[in-house]
């Protein structure tokens, strides 16, 4: 590989523009970084305060609940409020619902399923239930106006048929199970259709036996309210709370919470859930699953603090267990975009580099102005030196008004004479691999998928008797130079000239794509200029030329000894390629293809399957096949004499000789002077003399070269 090396202006001035610029980097990117760190330290800390502010505010929140049904507990246990006189009851709830506006319900619920209720309706109101079921069953609703007193009823209605039985109530088992207070999950209130939950305790007597429950109900709406007025971070940021289910309790935006299914019914939001894409986003994270199921199973771990990214924005996030009850784990959750507390460390530091950027290119002006008037004298240098580089070898008259610079001019010069002779004895494409990559050739290949190319002259020994060897050389020297550039012209690589014959390959120094099709193209090519150019120069026409293509895996590189090397292929694939150009002897054709190569251009080219042969050095046969010409080139009667011939030839593989010599029979008759029908006749008549054996398989061994 070239190793890029830049001009002596360049360097000049990108290093006065870079030293510029790297400075100014590193000042700026240790600002910004030492910044950066204490910014989202403040974030981290802001962000983390105010989840504990949500904590604090849940804890006390509650604590109405808790006071409330403890303290009723007491009054009841006292005697100042007696769970038999459900009139005392009822003033007692009536009251305590006024004076505390976060508690939703107070209830009471004896064994027998006697009940008393309290409950805050959605319009501020305040409604009774009682039922007895002593004698008759009475259940009876008392609902009054906002703001009323308890003896102001509004409307009273009986209702018999209600099935409601306080003991089937989750919070009444609840508490019953847990023998003290009990929290219940969080649920959508029936009543105004948000989130709300409920704390329960039981009354037992002197003897430790359950006379009822109270229950106390705490709507959760205030928490939201709560959470979009006190909780600031940033203009981005929010705050929500998570019970031990995973639902959203409470958020800004309180009309997000609940959800309303296809039956109706309503439930709360899960966190994955949430229309707000930072906070759905947290159930992504697998932190945030790990914090939560360790939260819920062991209470009291210690705060979440991390950073993600939705949408290629960052976020902050802090999340903090708060525990409401013996077996209750809620979670606050405060989150901001990082942007916020880092853009003015960002609009500094981009400041700095606008700035940095500028005296940089104007370093790099100035630099360059400079370069050019030095370098101005050792432009000729470069430019001769990029000229050998490219293998443009033409002399060059350039002078430099440098002593120095022109004697190395000179030297080029002589380089260049060298180099023009060399490239006339090694493929000229090796030397440019071999100059552009500086190196020295060494002994030793690689494995690659070549085309190689032998072609020979027919009857060149009798040609070369008749000549007089000065002629024989010039005549030899014009047919070398059509084959010659029609292979270079297609990227290929003459190896050698063996006397007439040519031996070239594709696909190395350089990889050449589709290297078989670039083969048989080439030798078309050389094969009609020879053609063409027989009225200018007849004695081409004696030059008969046959060819052999096969495409294998063999061995290219330098060969032969450290003193002297040649660039050639070795292997099995190169012998073959030699006698497919041999075999086009027996079979009357002119270019001739192995199955390897006819596989690869079979769609380009017409080609006839001439037929299964076992050359000599090599025990499996291989499929041969004439190239004919493109398949846009070729008449349709030249395709027609192939597929009478392939066809003769399947009868032959069939042992239907009889049938083969017929078919050849009628093509000989339209077309006399087609050799290989001559061939495969005389074939099928021998066979028809002397039948096969059975093992016969049709290949037909070449026993000379």
């Amino acid at each position: 590989m070239n190793r890029y090396r830049p001009t002596l202006r360049l360097t000049i001035g990108l290093a006065l523009s870079g030293l510029i610029l790297i400075t100014s980097l590193l000042l700026a990117g240790f600002s910004y970084f030492s910044t950066r760190d204490t910014l989202l330290q403040f974030s981290k800390d802001l962000i983390d305060q105010n989840a504990r502010v949500v904590k604090e505010q849940v804890v006390g929140y509650l604590g109405p609940a808790r006071s409330g049904a403890e303290m009723t507990l007491a009054l009841v246990r006292r005697g100042m409020v007696s769970t038999e006189d459900f009139a005392r009851t009822e003033e007692y709830f009536f009251d305590f619902l006024r004076v505390h506006p976060s508690v939703a319900m107070l209830n009471f619920g004896d064994t027998a399923g006697n009940f008393v209720m309290v409950k805050r309706q959605p319009d501020g109101s305040l409604s009774t239930k009682r039922i007895r079921v002593e004698g008759t069953r009475i259940v009876q609703w008392k609902h009054r106006d906002p703001g009323a007193s308890l003896e102001a009823v509004r409307e009273t209605i009986t209702d018999p048929d209600d099935p409601y039985d306080v003991r089937t109530r989750e919070w009444y088992k609840g508490a019953v199970a847990a023998g003290g207070l009990a929290w219940t999950g969080v649920y959508v209130f029936h009543s105004d259709g948000l989130p709300g939950v409920t704390a329960a305790i039981p009354h037992l007597n002197g003897k430790n036996e359950l006379l009822g429950v109270l229950s106390v109900d705490v709507g959760l709406v205030d928490l939201s309210a709560f959470l979009s007025k006190n909780i600031r971070v940033g203009s981005s940021g929010e705050a929500f709370l998570l019970d031990e289910a995973g639902q959203i309790i409470a958020v800004r935006d309180r009309a997000s919470l609940v959800l309303t299914g296809p039956d109706g019914k309503r439930r709360l939001r899960k966190l994955g859930e949430s229309p707000l894409a930072p906070i759905a986003a947290l159930a992504r994270q697998e932190a945030v699953t790990a914090y939560l199921g360790e939260v819920f199973s062991r209470p009291g771990t210690a705060p979440l603090i991390l950073r993600y990214s939705v949408d290629g924005v960052d976020w902050v996030c802090t999340l903090l267990s708060i525990e409401v009850g013996a077996s209750r784990t809620w979670v606050a959750g405060v989150l901001a975009r990082e942007d916020e507390f880092l853009a003015s460390a960002r609009r500094a530091n981009r400041n700095t580099l606008l700035m940095a950027l500028l005296l940089a290119f104007f370093a790099l002006i100035a630099g360059l102005i400079i370069a050019r008037v030095i370098s101005r004298g050792l432009q000729n240098l470069v430019e001769e030196s990029d000229r050998v580089r490219r293998m443009d070898l033409e002399p060059c008259p350039g002078r430099s008004p440098f002593r120095e610079v022109d004697e190395v001019l000179g030297s080029f010069e002589s380089m260049k004479v060298g180099l023009r002779a060399f490239q006339k004895y090694v493929p000229i494409r090796l030397v440019r691999q071999l100059l552009e990559g500086r190196q020295e050739p060494a002994l030793g290949g690689e494995v690659r998928t070549l085309t190689i190319l032998f072609s020979d002259i027919k009857g060149f020994t009798s040609i070369s008797e008749r000549l007089e060897p000065l002629e024989l050389a010039r005549q030899l020297g014009d047919y070398l130079s059509v084959v010659t550039r029609r292979i270079q012209d297609r990227q290929g690589t003459v190896d050698k000239y063996i006397g007439d014959a040519v031996m070239a390959f594709w696909g190395a120094p350089h990889e050449v794509p589709d290297h078989a099709f670039h083969a048989c193209s080439a030798i078309l090519e050389a094969l009609a200029d020879l053609d063409r150019l027989q009225p200018e120069k007849p004695f081409l026409a004696d030059f008969h030329t046959r060819i052999g293509i096969h495409t294998a895996s063999v061995v290219v590189g330098n060969f032969g000894c450290e003193d002297r090397l040649n660039y050639t292929v070795i292997g099995d694939g190169v012998n073959l390629a030699s006698r497919l150009e041999g075999l086009n002897k027996v079979f009357g054709t002119q270019v001739m293809l192995s199955e390897d190569s006819a596989a690869l251009v079979s769609d380009r080219f017409v080609l006839r399957r001439l037929a299964q042969v076992a050359v000599v050095g090599r025990t499996k046969p291989v499929t041969v096949s004439e190239l004919i010409g493109e398949v846009s080139s070729v008449p349709e009667d030249r395709k027609a004499v192939v597929r009478s011939y392939e066809a003769a030839l399947d009868l032959y593989f069939r042992r239907d000789f009889s049938g083969a010599v017929k078919r050849l029979e009628d093509l000989l008759a339209t077309t006399p002077d087609d050799a290989p029908s001559t061939w495969l006749k005389g074939r099928c008549e021998a066979c028809m003399e002397t039948p096969p054996a059975p093992s016969w398989n049709g290949v037909i061994t070449m026993e000379g070269k």
